[in-house]
C-alpha cells in the first residue's frame, strides 16, 4: 500500500511540474484515467490525506430519532418545496438545518424520516442485472435533448442540456429546433464558457448522429467534436439510464424549473434557463461530492476552454482523425449494427456489452470487450 501512495504522490508532483497527463501515464505505467483521478482528488480536496484510500466500511449507528427532530425534518422539507429551484433531498435539508443554527441529523436518518412520511420516492430505472457495462471512461460530459415543450401561444422548443460528470456543472440551452447546427452551436458555447471534455456521451438521437440517408458521413455535431479532439460516445439504444446523471438533471429541470412557473416567450425561457443553470451550479449540493456544489469543484475539463467558434452549416468540417464509440448489447443473433451497417460477431460476445470504435483515419471498426480486441472490420469513411 505504501508503494501505491508513493506513486499517487509522484503523479501529482509531475503534474505540478507541468508534465503532461500522457507523459505521467507512460512514466508511471498507469492509465490516463488513473492519473486524472488522483490529480482531481488533489485539486478538489488537498490537505494532508488527499492520497489516502477511502474506507468503504459502514458507519451506521443505531439511535432512535426524537419526535422534535422528526418534526423539524418534515417542516424543513415542506419549506424547501415552496422555494423556487430549491432541492428537497436529504442533503439540502441537512444544510438548511445547519443554516438555522441547529445541529442536523445524519443523511441516513433524514432519509428514514422522509420515507416514514412518504416523502421519498424510489427510482424505477431498470438495469440489466449481472451484465458488466463498460463504464470506465473519464472526463466525460453527458448531453441530452428534452422536448418538445410548449409555451403561451403554442410555440414549440427544446432544452439541450450538458453536464460534466466530474462535478455536475451544467449548461441549459433552450433551442427552437433540433437541427445538428443548432445543437453544435450550443455545445460550442458550453465549451467556450466552461471547458472541453475528453468524451461527449449521448443517446442515439438522429440530430446527434447526422443522417439516415448518409449514415457514415456523420453530422456536424460529431464532426465538430472530432475536430476539437473530443471522442463521442453513444450509449445503447433504449437504455437512457446509461446517461443517468443528465437524466436525473432533466427530471429536476422539469420539476423545479419548467412546471414551477409561467413563461411569456421563448426569450423569457432562455433568460430564466440561464438563471436556473447558474443557481444549480452554485447552490445544488451532491452527496457524492461531500456536500459541495458544482462550482466548488474544479474539473480538469475547465482547463481546456475552446475559443469562441463560428459554425456555418454551409461550411462542412472535414473528417480527418479521431474515434466515435458505440456501446452495444449483443443479442442471440450475434448482430452488431453501427450507422446502418450490420456485422456478425463471435458467439462468446452474445449477451454482453461491447465497445465498437470507429477509427476515422484507419477506416476500421474495432470491437472490444474488457480492453480485449475481438474484431477488426473494414469501415470506410468519407474524407469530406
Amino acid at each position: 500500500m505504501e508503494d501505491e501512495v508513493s506513486i499517487r504522490k509522484q503523479a501529482v508532483k509531475l503534474y505540478l511540474k507541468n508534465v503532461s497527463i500522457k507523459d505521467i501515464s507512460e512514466k508511471l505505467g498507469r492509465s490516463r484515467q488513473w492519473v486524472h483521478k488522483w490529480i482531481t482528488r488533489y485539486r478538489s480536496e488537498g490537505g494532508e490525506n488527499w492520497f489516502a484510500s477511502r474506507s468503504t466500511s459502514p458507519k451506521h449507528i443505531k439511535n432512535k430519532t426524537s419526535a422534535n427532530t422528526e418534526e423539524l425534518v418534515v417542516k424543513v422539507r415542506k419549506a424547501l418545496e415552496g422555494r423556487i429551484y430549491s432541492q428537497t433531498g436529504a442533503l439540502s435539508i441537512m444544510y438548511e438545518i445547519k443554516r438555522m443554527g441547529i445541529t442536523p441529523p445524519s443523511i441516513p436518518t433524514i432519509n428514514r424520516i422522509l420515507k416514514r412520511h412518504d416523502l421519498i420516492h424510489e427510482s424505477r430505472i431498470r438495469q440489466k442485472k449481472g451484465v458488466e457495462y463498460p463504464n470506465y471512461f473519464y472526463l466525460v460530459q453527458q448531453m441530452d435533448l428534452v422536448g418538445p415543450r410548449y409555451i403561451t401561444g403554442g410555440s414549440r422548443f427544446y432544452f439541450q442540456n450538458i453536464i460534466d460528470t466530474e462535478n455536475h456543472y451544467v449548461g441549459v440551452y433552450p433551442i427552437k429546433d433540433k437541427r445538428s447546427i443548432t445543437i453544435a452551436r450550443s455545445i460550442a458555447e458550453f465549451w467556450s464558457t466552461y471547458g472541453m471534455p475528453d468524451f461527449l456521451q449521448m443517446d442515439n438521437e438522429l440530430s446527434f448522429r447526422g443522417s439516415n440517408r448518409y449514415p457514415r458521413s456523420l453530422g456536424i455535431v460529431l464532426r465538430f467534436a472530432l475536430s476539437k479532439g473530443v471522442t463521442p460516445i453513444f450509449i445503447p439504444p433504449s437504455e437512457p439510464w446509461r446517461n443517468g446523471m443528465i437524466e436525473k438533471f432533466n427530471s429536476n429541470l422539469q420539476k423545479y424549473f419548467f412546471t414551477s412557473q409561467r413563461f411569456t416567450s421563448f426569450r423569457n425561457v432562455k433568460e430564466k434557463a440561464a438563471l436556473f443553470a447558474d443557481f444549480h451550479n452554485h447552490n445544488h449540493r451532491y452527496s457524492t461530492q461531500q456536500g459541495k456544489v458544482p462550482s466548488q469543484i474544479k474539473s480538469i475539463s475547465q482547463e481546456y476552454k475552446l475559443s469562441p467558434t463560428h459554425l456555418d452549416e454551409d461550411d462542412p468540417i472535414p473528417l480527418v482523425s479521431g474515434s466515435v464509440i458505440f456501446i452495444r448489447f449483443i443479442r442471440s443473433n450475434r448482430k452488431l449494427t453501427i450507422l446502418g451497417s450490420t456485422f456478425l460477431v463471435k458467439k462468446e460476445l452474445v449477451h454482453t456489452y461491447v465497445v465498437a470504435e470507429i477509427v476515422i483515419e484507419q477506416h476500421v471498426l474495432l470491437v472490444k470487450q474488457d480492453g480485449l480486441l475481438h474484431h477488426v472490420f473494414p469501415f470506410a469513411m468519407p474524407v469530406e
